[in-house]
């Protein structure tokens, strides 16, 4: 949008991207102190530390290891692809939320692996996706704000 002055679906996934590296890494979008001395924004700092490998340089230590590594780097690699200089290059609304959704799915199967959950949560779990994957194909997926069958609900426009 600063660029072109104009708003877009792509800019509105770039900007979904930057609260997708928000919500990984508990920091906010700019700042002159958290990313170090010369890098301003959490696309460098995030982009610098996720190339070089270091995924859990970025993660909130809030989290406190409650997470899958395999789910972060998900997000992570889709939020990047979501902050592309050219709007050409960045994903679909449609597309970042299967990532999430294939993240969330992640977490899920390792809970019920560790112990968490029963096989009732996991057919629930596998129902819930398989009805968004159904939105997202008839291309209404990006009206919703909840992942939850039980919970959507029309977003405000």
């Amino acid at each position: 949008y600063y660029i072109s002055q104009q708003l877009t679906d792509k800019s509105d996934v770039y900007s979904f991207g930057v609260i997708l590296l928000e919500l990984i890494s508990g920091q906010e979008a700019i700042s002159n102190k958290n990313f170090g001395a010369n890098c301003h924004n959490i696309i460098q700092w995030a982009r610098t530390q996720i190339e070089s490998g270091n995924i859990q340089g970025i993660i909130d230590p809030s989290l406190q290891n409650e997470y899958n590594i395999q789910s972060i780097w998900k997000i992570a690699e889709k939020a990047l692809m979501c902050v592309q200089a050219h709007g050409s290059m960045r994903p679909s609304i449609s597309e970042v939320l299967k990532e999430i959704q294939d993240a969330i799915l992640i977490e899920k199967e390792a809970n019920l692996a560790n112990g968490g959950g029963n096989s009732d949560d996991m057919s629930k779990i596998s129902s819930n996706s398989s009805y968004n994957l159904g939105l997202m194909e008839l291309g209404t997926a990006d009206q919703y704000h909840s992942f939850e069958e039980s919970n959507f609900r029309p977003a405000a426009r």
